[in-house]
């Protein structure tokens, strides 16, 4: 069992944070409790978060001042601490790319800790409830009140990579890879974009114009590739369509930085000079199979994002018009 206080919770939080700073990182997460309406130190002057309380608190030296843990079990703060923590922590400090990695060392270092279980329970579903900020500064508010002096030196003050390892295989465990949609017969809507695009290709290639896919059945090779492309495409739309729906993760939190990470692995590649949209299509196909993603964003989509998944990505980067084969589009 783990002790919890400010400094394994400072620990696990850092996680989050770019080039993590303990003063950073102090000052942002007391600033809620030190902007209060009469929490000042022992002359009666308003705290000034420095260096040496940060340093100090980060590892245990000193225990975190009664007055503001007193401060911590107001209910004021308490009712608006999600509110605080997203205005002064989450937004201004925590890296996006990074976060998810914070979200399981604090889920594990609380399931693993000396915590009452109502506590646990709380924390856990307000987590699950996908109420982050409120989740964050709870889990603050109750580490900043326990004793910061109290350790236990058969346990490590680190985070154990182990346990986050575990976490997360647990958390695959529950949510194997789907199994890819199969192309509907006719057509979606939200295919259009790109299988117009395709369309341009293919007649550039044999001077044909395509208006359907049965279009192409005279021509068995652009068939074929005209097949692969929507297999790839249906691909990352059940990643979509999971993330969405099963696992309740948000568009801007795991989808969308996909889309930005295959693009940005992209887009010098398909700038490059070709002979034919058919040229720049299979370059950069080939390129995105071989894109390496983040570390952050494979524990977002739960490592299911493979070769098929990155190549149908790029074409819903032609829907969102922010890619194109042909020389004269204008993409972003």
């Amino acid at each position: 069992m783990r002790v919890y206080n400010y400094a394994s919770f400072a620990r696990a939080f850092e996680k989050g944070v770019s080039k993590p700073n303990m003063t950073k990182i102090a000052k942002a997460l007391f600033e809620p409790i030190i902007d209060l309406d009469g929490v000042v130190n022992r002359v009666g002057n308003p705290y000034v978060i420095d260096s040496t309380y940060a340093k100090n608190w980060y590892e245990q030296t000193t225990d975190i001042p009664e007055n503001i843990k007193r401060a911590a079990g107001r209910q004021d703060l308490i009712n608006n601490i999600g509110d605080l923590f997203w205005e002064h922590v989450i937004d201004p400090i925590v890296n996006q790319m990074q976060e998810t990695e914070m979200y399981m060392a604090l889920t594990s270092l609380i399931l693993d800790s000396d915590l009452e279980k109502e506590q646990k329970d709380e924390l856990i579903e307000l987590y699950n409830d996908n109420e982050r900020p409120d989740f964050l500064g709870r889990a603050f508010l109750y580490a900043v009140v326990r004793d910061n002096l109290k350790k236990d030196p058969s346990i490590p003050e680190e985070p154990i990579d182990s346990d986050l390892k575990q976490f997360k295989e647990l958390i695959r465990k529950k949510y194997p890879k789907p199994k890819p949609l199969t192309p509907p017969e006719d057509i979606e809507d939200d295919e259009i974009g790109y299988v117009k695009e395709l369309y341009r290709v293919y007649g550039e290639v044999s001077g044909e114009i395509y208006a359907r896919p049965e279009d192409l059945d005279a021509e068995p090779k652009l068939r074929r590739n005209f097949d692969r492309q929507r297999k790839d495409y249906y691909k990352a739309e059940t990643i979509h369509r999971e993330l969405r729906d099963t696992i309740r993760l948000d568009e801007t939190e795991g989808f969308d930085l996909l889309k930005d990470e295959v693009y940005d692995g992209v887009i010098d590649t398909r700038d490059k000079d070709y002979d034919s949209g058919m040229e720049r299509l299979s370059a950069v196909m080939e390129h995105a199979t071989g894109l390496s993603l983040s570390n952050n964003l494979k524990d977002r989509t739960l490592d299911w994002v493979g070769p098929g998944e990155k190549k149908g990505v790029c074409h819903m980067l032609v829907n969102d018009h922010r890619l194109s084969w042909m020389e004269d589009d204008d993409d972003e």
